[in-house]
């Protein structure tokens, strides 16, 4: 299952900060026909459907709030670190060898 990178999701962010809800609809569109099985940028795209509809500030301040934290996430997901390696030591002879000495 392909999702949507932290690079997709700060270009929306950035797009509704400027308040242009015409070319943030044409970007959503867009994502969310690249990105049909990440459910949930697919539920932010319906959040923000329904604020179109409705022009209420408090939907686009929770889609923004939720954009944020679907971002750190993904960028939490995809950084290195030892829980993504196949060993939990980059350097396990180095350990092994200073317990020994």
């Amino acid at each position: 299952m392909i999702t949507a990178s932290y690079y997709v999701i700060k270009e929306v962010s950035q797009i509704l900060e400027k308040k242009d809800m015409l070319e943030g609809h044409e970007v959503f569109e867009k994502f969310s026909k690249r990105y049909t099985n990440d459910k949930e940028f697919q539920e932010i795209y319906e959040k923000f459907k329904e604020y179109l509809n409705k022009n209420d500030k408090r939907i686009l301040e929770d889609i923004k709030t939720k954009l944020k934290k679907l971002g750190d996430m993904r960028r939490w997901q995809t950084s290195g670190g030892i829980s993504n390696l196949w060993y939990k030591d980059r350097r396990p002879g180095v350990i092994q060898l200073v317990r020994i000495t």
